[in-house]
Parts: C-alpha cells; sequence; structure tokens
C-alpha cells in the first residue's frame, strides 16, 4: 500500500496532476535533494514488509484446517507398535517375544512351531512368492504369518503374507456366493450351463437348451468352481450395488486394523454386466491379501461374525508394568444362515471338490484321517507366475482355526495351495490335538 502511494506520487508529478499538498513535498524535494534515496528505501522496505505479512497470513489460512484434519483422523500409533519387527524374534518359554529398542517386552500371539513351520514350507519349495497364514477362530489371535520369495530376498517377507500382490481369482466367489445366499438363493437351486469354464463370452450367461447338456447345484459350483454357473446367478440376480456392497461387508476396498500395516485389498465390481459376471466368477478386477484371505474364511466359519485379527498377546513396559493392548473387536459381516449354507458348500471343496487331491491321495485314501477341512481353491496365471490360494477353516463342523495359503509358482510347478494348506495343518493337529474335535469328513 505504501509502494502504492510512491508510485502513485510519481505518476502525478510525470501527467502534472498534483494536489497543493503534493506540490509542497515536490518542492521540499527540490531544496533538499538528499531527502529523496532514504525516503525511496523506507517506502520500499515497508512495502516488502507489508507484503510479506500478507503473504504469511494467507498462508496460514490456507494451511491451519487441512493440519487439524489430519491430526484429528489419523491418530499416532503407540510408539512401541513402530518398532514391530518378527525378523527380531526370539522363543522364550514357548513363546515369541521381542525386546525393542525403547526397553518394551512384546509378546506375539504366533505359536513358534507353527510359525517356523509356515516359513519353512515356503523356503523349503523355493517359490517365487508365498505366503501362509493361520488363526484362531473364536479369538482372532494369529497363530502362523509368513511370507517368502525366492525372486525377491531382499523385501521384508512378512510383506507377502501382508500385501495384496495377487489377485482373488475364485476365492472372491465366497463374496458372491454370500451375496446370493442373503438374495435367497437356495444352496440346492440348479444351474445348467455349457463351456465358460476357462473364460466367460456373453453367451455362456444365457440359458441355451440345446447347448446346455451340463447342469450342476448352485452348492457344487462353489465346491468345484463352475464359473458359468455364479456367473449366470450372479448376472441373474445380482445388481452391481449389491455385489459391491457385500465385497464391502468382506472389508474389500477397506482398511483392516491390525498392528502391522495391511495393504487395502481391491475390487471392482464394473457396471458392464458380462465384466460384472466375470468377476463374480473370479476372473481379475480384484486383489487380495493372504491376512485379508485368512479374515475371510474366519468370518464365515464364526458364522458370519468377523474378529479382527490379533497379532499382539501383551506388552510390558520398562518399569514392568502392563502396556494396555487393544483386545479383540469383531462385526458382523454376513447373517448366521447365510455363514452356515456357505460353510457346508466349501466342505464339499476338500472331499469332491476342485482341492479334494490336496487332502486324498489318487485312489480315496484319506491325508488328514478324522479330519474335516472346509476350504476355497483359486487360480489364475499371469505371465509366467501361476496363482494358487486355498483359503479354509477346519473342523469343518466346529471350526478351531481359519487359514491361508497364497503361492505364486514359477511355470513348472512346485506346490500347490491346498498341499501346503494340509501341511500346516498336520502341524496344527500334532502341536494341539486335544484342540481340534476330529470328526469324519
Amino acid at each position: 500500500m505504501v509502494n502504492d502511494c510512491f508510485f502513485d506520487l510519481v505518476r502525478c508529478v510525470v501527467y502534472g496532476d498534483l494536489n497543493p499538498l503534493e506540490l509542497r513535498m515536490i518542492k521540499l524535494f527540490a531544496r533538499k535533494p538528499a531527502l529523496v534515496l532514504p525516503l525511496i528505501a523506507l517506502l520500499a522496505t515497508a512495502g516488502i514488509v507489508m507484503a510479506k505479512r500478507s503473504d504469511d497470513e494467507g498462508a496460514h489460512r490456507r494451511h491451519k484446517a487441512p493440519r487439524l484434519m489430519s491430526r484429528s483422523t489419523v491418530p499416532p500409533k503407540p510408539s512401541w507398535q513402530t518398532q514391530l519387527d518378527l525378523r527380531k524374534l526370539v522363543n522364550r518359554n514357548g513363546r515369541l517375544v521381542q525386546k525393542l529398542r525403547s526397553g518394551e517386552d512384546v509378546s506375539y500371539t504366533l505359536d513358534p512351531v507353527l510359525q517356523k513351520r509356515a516359513s519353512l514350507y515356503l523356503k523349503r519349495y523355493e517359490l517365487p512368492y508365498g505366503a501362509i497364514v493361520m488363526t484362531d477362530v473364536k479369538s482372532g489371535n494369529i497363530l502362523a504369518l509368513a511370507g517368502h520369495s525366492s525372486v525377491q530376498p531382499e523385501a521384508k517377507q512378512v510383506n507377502w503374507a501382508l500385501k495384496p500382490w495377487a489377485p482373488a481369482a475364485s476365492v472372491f466367489k465366497l463374496v458372491t456366493a454370500a451375496a446370493l445366499l442373503e438374495r435367497g438363493v437356495p444352496a440346492d437351486a440348479t444351474v445348467c450351463y455349457h463351456g465358460g469354464l476357462r473364460g466367460l463370452r456373453a453367451h455362456h450367461l444365457k440359458n441355451d437348451p440345446r447347448r446346455d447338456q451340463s447342469c450342476r447345484t448352485f452348492s457344487t459350483a462353489i465346491a468345484k468352481s463352475i464359473n458359468p454357473i455364479v456367473a449366470k446367478l450372479a448376472n441373474r440376480y445380482l445388481s452391481q450395488k449389491e455385489l459391491q456392497d457385500m465385497a464391502k461387508r468382506f472389508r474389500f476396498n477397506s482398511k483392516i486394523p491390525f498392528a502391522l500395516p495391511v495393504g487395502i485389498s481391491s475390487a471392482e465390481i464394473p457396471e458392464d454386466a458380462l465384466e460384472r459376471a466375470k468377476v463374480s466368477a473370479g476372473f481379475w478386477h480384484t486383489q487380495l491379501s493372504p491376512l485379508h484371505g485368512a479374515l475371510i474364511a474366519s468370518t464365515i466359519a464364526n458364522q458370519g461374525v468377523t474378529r479382527w485379527p490379533q497379532l499382539i498377546d501383551k506388552v510390558q513396559g520398562r518399569d514392568g508394568k502392563k502396556i494396555k493392548v487393544n483386545g479383540p473387536r469383531s462385526s458382523r459381516t454376513l447373517s448366521a444362515d447365510a455363514a452356515k449354507k456357505l460353510a457346508k458348500m466349501m466342505a464339499k471343496t476338500a472331499t469332491r471338490g476342485s482341492g479334494r487331491r490336496g487332502f486324498f491321495t489318487r485312489r480315496g485314501k484319506a491325508l488328514l484321517p478324522g479330519l474335516s477341512v472346509a476350504g476355497k481353491t483359486g487360480s489364475l496365471s499371469k505371465g509366467n507366475i501361476h496363482y494358487s490360494w486355498f483359503v479354509g477353516f477346519a473342523p469343518a463342523d466346529k471350526p478351531k482355526v481359519a487359514f491361508s495359503v497364497l503361492l505364486g509358482n514359477p511355470a513348472r510347478w512346485r506346490i500347490k495351495a491346498s498341499t501346503a494348506a494340509r501341511l500346516i495343518l498336520t502341524d496344527y493337529l500334532a502341536a494341539k490335538p486335544s484342540k481340534l474335535a476330529l470328526a469324519t469328513p
């Protein structure tokens, strides 16, 4: 503003537009020219100071609200939680614990035997990528959380269990099935189909009595992962919003509360009917983390109630006092009736469905005698990596543990996810025989 006054005065001199006061000022400067330069410097300095103050005030108005919003919406983690590192665990009297730099003792829920064996299986088969997660159904406690990559050994290995690095594939059929069951579609609904096992086209969604020579029930379609049946039912009964809502209820596109950072699993539900049918059957448009896969299986096993996964059992401060850790939280995801029906469908997967080869020999001999397993397979190939899923729970009728196995095999297969699931269940059965109520499959 002061600079403006000065330049107005210069303009008035040039154009001869002066009032009496301004004329007297000009005469003063004419008699004492030495005052001109100091006055110019004074006016320029005052202008700079006032302009800086104006800029600071504007910046304060622009940034104050976002800073407050950031602090109020993203609460800081406890200092001990930022130091958690599964690479630094030690076995202390049968418990895996970590001594933090800040002095606290952190006791994990992980089972020492299961954690070691899960890591061993992933390394033994030299998998390019892999992860195994096992949880206690009732408490949500994590019993095993292992990840491995033979092609990226420098990466933090546990992240392969926490990040969504593969498509959900046919595991997403569980979300579709849950939506169909809550929509009122009966498990024994029969659908006839033709083709569509490897890929879906528009004609696979339409009834064609001449070509639809194969007929199976909705329940069998989930157990055997029959793509065209699931796609047909989803196309017939589910809107885009209904499938989106069920995916959201199962925590797709949402954060999962956990002691370690967990990547957000994504599910894009397209408007186009054919593309939406493909997603419902497990063809692309989704990404799922292994931890999230175990959470989905646990929710179904727990009659539709989600127990948020717990990794930390207790934290003891430097002074010996116990530090409060957020306790288990739960929420209703699916109706109990729909969850029970879906669990029965999954029980067929390991006995006469797509996961049978992991639990029975070619001649039909059970590899886990007396233990019933419920699950869902998933497989997709991209480039030279074949993604293999098996998520589920055991025993099928009275679930105690839920699990998720995701393997990224090379072109020449090493091991299927259902086989790895059986191996870790064998270890659990050997370590905790009294906790599994054995039942005939």
